[in-house]
């Protein structure tokens, strides 16, 4: 049986008349508030229950609540069972109050609250754990009770359901997150109970057992009542389960999801109103409708997966079964139409059930006289647009509370006055979709949000919505925004976007900008290639001969003496995942390293305690190695430094790498090509490496200095380091590290350079070109 995990209850906001109007007291002196601190070194049990002086435990501050007044429950673990005492009025209601969220719980085996022949009480967000021979919440005899959030949970050991109201009457159950077994239930009226509303809880089994005729998530046996907008997760009965003196339920806008047994069982109860709830992947059918059951409606249902006994947890013993099933005397007696039903993976031609006899769609039309607008799918096309709005208890809007939306591209083949309303507990909204991009400039301290490949919802896009995260919002028709800012940080930008019928969606992302101090490429010292990576989110490769675009790495100051590298090609920052991506705008610890410098010249990049190296030439640069190796250096080339000619003042011609770098450099061209180009690594303290285009070697003042300046070197050692000069003139001049000589284009240029000249003249400068 699959089963969907439960996320935890989003706190909601309470709305409405004075039954649930109330906030929480901020002042000491409030006399109508008696608080609880159990972590409080001033608490006393026989206090005066005011922030000065709060009370210890539960149970004192709810023996002299009355009405009007609220008891605030802070934080504490308190193994109590409360039973309250009072009552109060419609418009002046006792109210009992955590305040501290998770960190405010009644724990134990007998924990829970218990109301008992009393009315107007408010519950609010209280949390009860760990209970097993008695409920978690217990109403008894009362009336005018609300509960609104909260948590209700037994231990799997529970021999009870969670939340059991008995005789309860003109009450509601809003937000509540119940947890019971599987065996013996989650939440249970009585048929003493009328008049209450379950309205947006989360009932969920500890465990999923297989065993049926056991607990339901909830159970009501009593007539009048409504559940609406709720989830229940697995359980061994059923989802619901409606017993004989059930009439009048309104089950509409749920979700039931798992369980060994139905999902919503109708066994007896009349004139009830199964509407607009989805439900799926349970062991027996998805709706039963079986026993004296009359005057039922099956409406605007979407079912999937159930009635599938081979899945997880499912009792092998049982027999297949459908989707719908209709049983003994109610197979003439209920309205079933507008539903979709898939069986899954089982047999086509079994969604349905009359009296155990499984059938298709058009087999059980033909036997029951029903489902004329039922269908077999439970797409989006097959749900939307379709939904009879004239069924008992249709709900205006769907389980999270939005209106029906029509869908334009879709034909309105629904029923009653709204023809476009969707099958299911959720509607399909046709909302917009809102995608960002953001390209980064760090040397203009600016940001370009993209949000060209956001897509429309029904309607077409005609507003966008750009927050810069520093104050600055522009609203346009436009999908481009540009914005530069006054300081460097890190701001969340986001763009909202919404079309005429006011639906919208919002796409947000940080972005950091740094101080950029240079623009580099890197140079791989274990294959002399250039790392580059064109796209974001895909790995850094040393495989470029030169520097192009997509190795271009602007350096940004990440603080603390740390660097970020920006992907000038993805707008994106290097980051470490075991393996170096331009994958985020924003940095992070992924996205810092210590840049240092080797003796050799070289430069390494380390990201905590590991070491950025060149795996090959072929896959990306990695973040594995914990020392520092060939692989793990890199020359660092300042981008304003590469793809430079050099031209002799001794003759106005550019010096060539000749015949590929197998011969000596000479000036003898006059334009630039290949040959002619070269890379100036920075290997600190002043000196360069030059690196040749035309073969990928650094050039040597080769034997010490005493033979002509050749491209041959596979690394910077002492033969091929220089100083770079900078003339008053504009002009340049290489001085040999090895032997502290000028690097000349001798005899006026028709012989090779060599690196042996004690002082600069017109032979021993050269123009820098780009």
């Amino acid at each position: 049986m699959r089963n969907s995990s439960v996320a935890g209850l989003t706190a909601l906001a309470l709305t409405g008349g004075s039954l649930l109007s109330f906030t929480t007291p901020a002042q000491a002196a409030d006399a109508t508030v008696l608080y609880v601190r159990q972590t409080s070194t001033a608490c006393s049990d026989t206090g005066a229950g005011t922030l000065a002086q709060p009370y210890c435990s539960i149970a004192p501050a709810v023996a002299q609540v009355t009405a009007g007044q609220t008891v605030d429950v802070g934080q504490g673990s308190y193994p109590e069972r409360i039973t309250i005492a009072s009552s109060g009025t419609p418009d002046q209601p006792v109210t009992i109050l955590n305040s501290a969220g998770s960190a405010a719980t009644l724990s134990g085996p007998s924990a829970g609250f218990v109301v008992d022949g009393k009315h107007d009480i408010v519950l609010q967000n209280l949390r009860v754990s760990n209970a097993v021979d008695v409920p978690a919440l217990d109403l008894r005899d009362a009336s005018g009770i609300t509960i609104q959030g909260g948590y209700y949970a037994m231990a799997a050991t529970g021999t009870t359901p969670a939340v059991r109201l008995s005789g309860v009457t003109r009450s509601a159950v809003k937000q509540a997150n119940v947890k019971g077994s599987s065996l013996v239930g989650g939440l249970a009226l009585d048929a003493a109970t009328t008049g209450v509303e379950v309205r947006s809880a989360i009932v969920t089994s500890i465990a999923n057992e297989s065993s049926a005729d056991h607990g339901a998530g909830i159970q009501v046996d009593g007539p009048d009542n409504s559940i609406l907008n709720s989830n229940v997760f697995g359980f061994a009965a059923a989802g619901i389960a409606l017993g004989p003196d059930a009439a009048g339920t309104q089950v509409v806008n749920n979700q039931l999801s798992g369980g060994g047994g139905f999902g919503l069982l109708n066994h007896g109860a009349t004139r009830t109103a199964i509407t607009n709830n989805t439900i799926q992947y349970h062991c027996l059918d998805g709706i039963r409708v079986d026993a004296a059951s009359t005057g039922v409606s099956v409406q605007n249902n979407v079912l999937t997966g159930n009635g599938q006994n081979d899945e997880l947890n499912c009792d092998p013993a049982n027999a297949p079964t459908a989707e719908i099933g209709l049983y003994d005397d109610a197979g003439q007696q209920t309205v079933v139409d507008y539903n979709n039903t898939s069986h899954g993976f089982m047999p086509s031609g079994t969604n349905y059930s009359l009296n155990g006899t499984r059938m298709g769609l058009a087999a059980f039309r033909s036997a029951s006289g029903q489902a004329a607008h039922d269908k077999e799918g439970t797409t989006i096309k097959d749900r939307e647009d379709s939904a009879n709005s004239a069924a008992p208890a249709y709900p205006a809007t769907d389980k999270t509370g939005a209106a029906r939306a029509d869908n334009p591209a879709v034909p309105n083949t629904g029923a009653g006055p709204v023809t476009y309303a969707d099958r299911g507990a959720t509607e399909t909204l046709g909302n917009p979709t809102a995608a960002l991009d953001a390209a980064l400039d760090l040397g203009a301290a600016s940001v370009t949000l993209d949000a060209s490949a956001s897509t429309p919802g029904y309607v077409p896009i005609t507003s966008y919505v750009f927050n810069f995260g520093d104050g600055t919002v522009v609203t346009q028709g436009t999908p481009v925004a540009s914005h530069t800012y006054a300081a460097t940080g890190t701001y969340q930008v986001s763009v909202t976007v919404s079309g005429s019928d006011d639906r919208v969606a919002t796409s947000a992302q940080n972005v950091s900008v740094l101080r950029r101090t240079g623009t580099i490429g890197l140079l791989s010292f274990y294959n002399l290639r250039y790392t580059a990576s064109a796209t974001a989110g895909q790995g850094v490769v040393a495989d470029q001969l030169t520097l192009g675009t997509a190795g271009q790495l602007d350096l940004a100051d990440a603080g603390n003496g740390k660097v970020a590298l920006f992907s000038r090609a993805t707008h994106r920052y290097l980051g470490n995942i075991g393996s170096v991506l331009p994958l985020r705008t924003d940095v992070t610890a992924n996205e810092t390293f210590d840049l240092l410098r080797n003796s050799d010249g070289t430069v390494s990049l380390r990201n905590g305690d590991t070491y950025v190296g060149t795996p090959s030439g072929t896959a990306p640069l990695t973040v594995t190695a914990t020392t520092i190796g060939t692989r793990e250096k890199f020359y660092r080339v300042n981008v304003a430094d590469a793809d430079r000619s050099f031209k002799a003042g001794a003759n106005g011609r550019y010096v060539t790498a000749e015949n590929g770098g197998a011969n000596p450099l000479i000036a003898n061209r006059t334009t630039v090509g290949p040959w002619e180009r070269f890379d100036l690594a920075d290997l600190g303290n002043g000196q360069i490496g030059v690196f040749a285009h035309a073969n990928n070697r650094f050039v040597c003042a080769d034997n010490g200095g005493l033979n002509p300046l050749i491209a041959n070197r596979l690394s910077a050692g002492a033969w091929e380091k220089f100083t770079l000069v900078r003339n008053t003139d504009g002009t340049v001049s290489l001085k040999a590290t090895v032997n502290s000589r000028y690097v000349t284009a001798d005899s006026g240029g028709a012989k090779p350079l060599i690196a042996n000249r004690t002082s600069i003249g017109p032979w021993e400068k050269f123009t820098l070109g780009g």
